[in-house]
C-alpha cells in the first residue's frame, strides 16, 4: 500500500491531478478565448492580470511566510488568526479603493475604459481564485495532505469547466459571466477551508505563540519582500497595461492565449513546487545541507529538461496548433506562440531557485535578485511596446514575448549563480547549453521528416492526425535515446536511469511474452 505522506506518493498524486486539471483548464481557456474573440479575451485577461498584480502588492510576501512557517512545524490557532485577519484587511482595502475611493478620472486611466462594475467583479474573481485556493493548498500541503488537496482542486476545475460549457451552449459566455463563474468556483473551495483546518487542529501542535511573537516572525521574514512586492506590482501591471495601451485588446489577447499554452508546459513544475518547498524547508530546519543540494540539482535539471522536451515537440507546429484550436481569428498569433513556448523552459529553474531561497529564509537575496531583474525589464518592455514616435519599436505581443524569454534566461541563470556561490555548489549550466538546443532541434528534425512523407500545408484535423501521431512517437524515441546516452541532462546517472526504466521494461516484456 502506498504511503500517502511520502514524497513519491504525493508527487504522483500531484502530477496526476495537475495533469487532468491542466487539460480541463486548458480546454476551458480555449472555449473562453474562442467565444470572446481576441479583443474580448484580451480585455478579460487584462482585468484579471491587473488585480493579480495588486494582490501581490498588498500580500507583501505574507503568503510565502505563511507556507514556510507551516512547513517547518505545526501551528496554533493564533497563527491562523493573524494570517486570516491580514488577508481580510487586504480584501477590504482593495474593495474600498475600487468601489469608491479612486476618482473616476484616475480610474479611467488605470483600467482604460472599463466600467467600475466590471472591474469590481474582476477584483472579486481574482481575489477569491488566487487567495482562497492558494491558502487551501498551502494548509493541506503543509500537512502532507497532497492527495486530498489535489482531489479538491480537481473537482473544482470540473465544476468550472461544466459551467463554462453550459454558458457556451446557451450563448451566454460573456466576460461578466466568466468572472461570475470564477467567483462561484472559488466559493466552493472556500467551504473546504474549515474542514482542512479542523483536521489540522486534530493533530498535536506546538505551544501556541502569542500575537506579538507571530507578528514579529512575519515582520522579519517579510520585511525584505516588501520592496520586492512594490517592484513586482509595477513590473506585472506595467507589462499588461502597456500592451493594452499601446497594442490594444487584440494584441493582449494574442499574448495571453500564447501565455496559456506556455503555462501548460509547466505541469511538472506546478505539480512538484509545493512538495519541493515543504521538503527544502524541512531539510533546512534539520540542517541537512546535503539533501538540499541533491533536491535542488535534481529538481532543476529534471524540470528544465521536461519543459524543453515539451517545447521541442510543440514549437515547430505552432502555426498548425493555432489554426486548429483557436480558429482564423487567432491566425496571426502563431509567431507569438512560437516565442512564448521557449519561456517555460527556464521558468522552472527560476521557480525552483526562488522557492529554495524563500524556504530557507534567504528573503533578502531573493528580493535583490528579483528587483534588479524587474527594474531592467520595465524600460525594456517600454522599448518593445511603445509607438515608434515615442521611442519604441511598437512590436505588440511579439515584442513582449521576446522581452520575457530573453530576460528570463538571463535572470534565472544569475539567480542560479548566486545560489551556487552562497551554498558553495558548482554552478550548474552545461545541461542548459547541451540539452535545450538539442530538444528543440530534434523537434524541427521530426517535423521536417514528417513533412517529407505528408503534406502539412493543409491544417485540418483529418490531414494532421496521422502525421502528428507519427511525429510524436518518433520524437519520443529520439528523446529517450538522447537521455539514455546523456542521463545527466535530467539529473540522473546511468544506474538511476536504469532503475527508473526497469519497471517499464518488465511490463513491456510481460505484454509480448
Amino acid at each position: 500500500m502506498l504511503n500517502s505522506n511520502s514524497v513519491k506518493t504525493r508527487f504522483l498524486a500531484s502530477v496526476a491531478a495537475n495533469g487532468i486539471r491542466s487539460i480541463m483548464g486548458f480546454v476551458t481557456g480555449l472555449l473562453v478565448a474562442r467565444a470572446l474573440s481576441p479583443s474580448g479575451y484580451g480585455d478579460l485577461m487584462f482585468l484579471l492580470g491587473s488585480f493579480a498584480a495588486i494582490r501581490g502588492l498588498l500580500d507583501m510576501g505574507s503568503s510565502s511566510a505563511f507556507y514556510t512557517f507551516l512547513s517547518r512545524h505545526t501551528q496554533g490557532r493564533r497563527f491562523y488568526m493573524v494570517y486570516l485577519t491580514w488577508t481580510a484587511l487586504q480584501f477590504f482595502i482593495t474593495l474600498a479603493l475600487v468601489a469608491a475611493i479612486i476618482p473616476s478620472s484616475l480610474f479611467e486611466k488605470i483600467w482604460l475604459g472599463h466600467t467600475r462594475e466590471i472591474v469590481l467583479i474582476a477584483f472579486l474573481a481574482t481575489f477569491m481564485q488566487q487567495q482562497i485556493l492558494q491558502t487551501v493548498s498551502q494548509v493541506g500541503e503543509s500537512m502532507r495532505k497532497t492527495v486530498k488537496v489535489q482531489l479538491l482542486t480537481l473537482i473544482i476545475a470540473m465544476v468550472y469547466l461544466a459551467i463554462i460549457s453550459i454558458l457556451l451552449l446557451y450563448g451566454m459566455l460573456t466576460m461578466a459571466n466568466v468572472l461570475l463563474s470564477m467567483i462561484f468556483q472559488s466559493a466552493l473551495a472556500s467551504l473546504s477551508i474549515y474542514w482542512l483546518l479542523r483536521e489540522h487542529h486534530a493533530q498535536p501542535s506546538e505551544k501556541d505563540a502569542n500575537f506579538h511573537q507571530i507578528i514579529l516572525e512575519y515582520w522579519v521574514y517579510c520585511k525584505p519582500l516588501m520592496v520586492l512586492a512594490v517592484i513586482t506590482f509595477f513590473y506585472d501591471f506595467a507589462d499588461k497595461w502597456m500592451l493594452q495601451k499601446f497594442g490594444g485588446a487584440t494584441q493582449q489577447g494574442f499574448f495571453q492565449i500564447a501565455n496559456q499554452f506556455a503555462n501548460a508546459i509547466l505541469l511538472a513544475t506546478t505539480s512538484i513546487i509545493g512538495i519541493f518547498w515543504k521538503e527544502i524547508a524541512d531539510a533546512w530546519e534539520k540542517r541537512d545541507h546535503v539533501r538540499i543540494a541533491m533536491l535542488y540539482r535534481k529538481a532543476t535539471r529534471g524540470l528544465v529538461m521536461l519543459s524543453a522536451i515539451a517545447a521541442g515537440l510543440v514549437l515547430p507546429w505552432s502555426e498548425q496548433v493555432v489554426t486548429l484550436l483557436l480558429g482564423p481569428m487567432y491566425a496571426d498569433s502563431w509567431p507569438v506562440l512560437a516565442i512564448m513556448l521557449l519561456y517555460p523552459i527556464h521558468l522552472p529553474m527560476g521557480i525552483i531557485g526562488g522557492s529554495t531561497l524563500l524556504a530557507v529564509g534567504q528573503t533578502q537575496k531573493h528580493m535583490l535578485i528579483c528587483v534588479v531583474g524587474m527594474l531592467v525589464s520595465m524600460p525594456f518592455a517600454y522599448f518593445m511596446l511603445a509607438p515608434i514616435m515615442a521611442g519604441g519599436l511598437a512590436l505588440g505581443a511579439w515584442g513582449l514575448a521576446i522581452k520575457l524569454v530573453s530576460l528570463n534566461v538571463v535572470s534565472t541563470n544569475i539567480q542560479a549563480l548566486v545560489i551556487a556561490r552562497v551554498s558553495r555548489w558548482k554552478y550548474d549550466w552545461m545541461f542548459q547549453v547541451v540539452g535545450i538546443p538539442l530538444m528543440v532541434a530534434l523537434g524541427y528534425l521530426v517535423k521536417f521528416l514528417t513533412g517529407i512523407i505528408w503534406n502539412l500545408e493543409v491544417a485540418t484535423p483529418a490531414n494532421l492526425v496521422i502525421p502528428v501521431i507519427f511525429a510524436s512517437v518518433l520524437y519520443a524515441f529520439l528523446v529517450f535515446g538522447v537521455l539514455w546516452m546523456l542521463p545527466w541532462l535530467i539529473g540522473l546517472d546511468n544506474s538511476e536511469l536504469r532503475e527508473l526504466v526497469k519497471p517499464l521494461s518488465r511490463r513491456f516484456n510481460s505484454i509480448f511474452r
